[in-house]
């Protein structure tokens, strides 16, 4: 088992921050979407089925469930 440090993973939030900033990952408000419906779950999180208010889409979303392990998988998934 690989041990993640306080500092890897403020390295990972940062990271993450940095790419929401650059536009290089995309960020939604929660709120944006409606109809939110949990269609299944893994090891990270659970994904849902939801309308995206702005553009009456259907979508899945991804919500992960935050810890050191997930911060480096978030990083490693680009």
């Amino acid at each position: 088992m690989t041990t993640i440090s306080n500092t890897d993973t403020d390295k990972y939030v940062q990271w993450i921050e940095d790419g929401i900033t650059k536009d290089y990952i995309n960020y939604y408000d929660y709120n944006e979407f409606q109809e939110i419906q949990c269609i299944g779950f893994g090891a990270y999180g659970r994904v849902y089925r939801t309308t995206w208010e702005s553009s009456d889409t259907v979508v899945a979303l991804k919500s992960f469930e935050f810890n050191n392990c997930v911060m480096k998988e978030i990083v490693n998934e680009r």
